[in-house]
Formats: C-alpha cells, structure tokens, sequence
C-alpha cells in the first residue's frame, strides 16, 4: 500500500525507456539478460540450477535459481533497492522471481537471507525480507523467517574469502525445529560471490534441514 502511495504522487519511471509507471515496464522485461541453468559456483550447465557434484563438496546449496543477470536495468534495480531506498523495487523483483517460485513443490518454505543489520537500520527495511514475504504472498509456499544475522558486516567490496570469514558463525536458526527435515529456500536479491547464502545454507543444514536450495532475483 505504501508503494502504491508513492506510486501516486511520485510516479515511477522505467528505468530502461523511462515509460511512466513502473520501474521496469513489461515490455522491456522481454530483454532482461536470461541464465541457462547452471551451477552457481562453477557456471557449469546443470539442470535445475542444481549444484555440480564436485562444487557441492563444499557447499550445502543444493541449487540455485537466478531471474536474471545481475547486469543493465537488473543491476539498476537491485541498486536502487539497496541504496536509493527504492521498494518498489521490490514488487518488480518478485514478479520475475515468482515463476521460479511457482514451479517449486508446496512442501518448500521460503527462508529470507538477513541482511547486515547495519544496513537494514540505515535504509528502515529488508529487502530479502521484503521479497521472501511478497514471493510467499502470491504463491502457495510457506514463509518462514527464520534465521537471524549476528554482527555489523557488511560485504559490498569484500573479497570471496574476506566475506567467508566474515560470515562465519553469523547466522543463527531462530527456530530449528521448524526446519528440521524440510527443504528450505532462501531468498536474496543478488548473488554475486555466493559467500553469504553458502553460510546461511551451512546454518539451516546444521539445524536439521534436509535440503537447502536458493532463490534470486539476479546472479553476476
């Protein structure tokens, strides 16, 4: 209702032809850079975006699945969620998410990946949050939020292996028992070195998850 507020008075504008309404209308949504299904780490074709044999040796994702590149009006978007304080970000972002969320079985619940809570102090929410919630809102799958970020971290121009250390032991599962033999699916608007869905991942298998995949709005 918020957005839709704002909407009104301050009109959006495609971020591509800068037709009024939306952030990114339907039409130019037909170009969004598409992912063949591949191995997030590797890059390696792999159906359902499962994870290759030898990359799942070191990680507890066992897929995931991107709506688009992280490039052009995607890299856009997700910047002006993230620093310009743009929700209505997030109703497009979830559109595009939501086929792949849709296809899922019933059974899943989707798991946002909390956010430094610096950063959701300074821009006043969660985009993964926000996402996860409205993904849940128009499909048949369960919310469940259910991890919680230790720390201040923030990743944005760390390293691969500086963001490991620094995820290290930071996510707790508030409620493990509602995970536990389940298959669970995070949600996150990026994904650029995998580092932070990879220790969320490592959490909920801890806490008794029988699988773990990911779902985001776009992957570099």
């Amino acid at each position: 209702m918020f957005d839709q507020i704002v909407g009104l008075i301050a009109p959006h504008h495609c971020l591509a032809c800068g037709r009024e309404g939306t952030l990114w209308c339907s039409a130019c949504q037909q170009n969004a850079a598409p992912l063949p299904e591949r191995c997030y780490k590797c890059h390696s074709l792999s159906a359902g975006g499962k994870t290759c044999a030898t990359c799942r040796r070191g990680s507890a994702l066992f897929a995931v699945s991107a709506a688009t590149a992280y490039d052009g009006v995607a890299k856009q978007l997700v910047w002006k969620l993230k620093f310009e304080r743009g929700r209505a970000a997030v109703g497009v972002m979830a559109q595009l998410m939501l086929p792949l969320v849709s296809a899922m079985p019933d059974s899943v619940a989707l798991v946002p990946a909390p956010t430094a809570t610096g950063r959701t102090r300074q821009r006043g929410y969660d985009q993964a949050l926000l996402l996860a919630r409205r993904l849940a809102r128009h499909s048949c799958v369960a919310y469940l939020p259910c991890l919680q970020r230790h720390g201040q971290s923030q990743q944005r121009g760390a390293t691969r292996q500086e963001r490991l250390v620094q995820l290290a032991q930071a996510f707790l599962v508030t409620q493990p028992a509602a995970v536990q033999g389940k298959h669970v699916v995070l949600v996150d608007d990026v994904l650029t070195t995998g580092a932070t869905i990879e220790a969320a991942a490592a959490a909920l298998k801890a806490a008794g998850a029988r699988r773990v995949s990911a779902v985001v709005f776009a992957q570099a």
